[in-house]
């Protein structure tokens, strides 16, 4: 079993070799993998390792729906033998965290949603639900 936990972390680790992935952008938020830190506009968020470890595999699917299967994979470990209850709870936790430091600044701040997708997992997604914004390709002609 110890065998099996060790191939786990060595599959999820990238290689030394591998250049570092750089900073990822979703709204006002930013994830900086390499300095392990996460600033929303440039006011940074403390968060737990494994709110930000939550964040990371959120946000480098902005927009997609992400299984709990998979997201207790690749935060927790493919062999946890918790309750993911534990998924919730720490979900809830960096909904909280992250709605707080928006809050306490004094700009106006695209902050992403985490939606909950009953029965299948979780969405960070980039604007709150509603209309699209708008691009100029959008824009009927006048």
């Amino acid at each position: 079993m110890l065998l099996a936990r060790l191939r786990a972390h060595l599959r999820r680790r990238p290689p030394s070799s591998a250049p570092e992935e750089g900073p990822i952008r979703v709204g006002d938020l930013t994830v900086d993998t390499s300095a392990r830190r996460c600033l929303l506009a440039a006011d940074e968020i403390a968060l737990r390792p494994k709110e930000f470890e939550l964040l990371v595999v959120l946000a480098r699917h902005a927009g997609v729906a992400v299984s709990r299967e998979v997201l207790m994979a690749q935060v927790w470990d493919e062999n946890w033998f918790g309750p993911t209850k534990t998924l919730d709870v720490t979900i809830a936790s960096l909904r909280r965290r992250l709605s707080e430091a928006a809050d306490a600044s004094p700009h106006t701040l695209t902050l992403p949603d985490i939606t909950t997708l009953r029965g299948h997992g979780y969405r960070l997604e980039a604007f709150p639900p509603g209309p699209a914004p708008r691009t100029g390709h959008d824009v009927p002609p006048s």
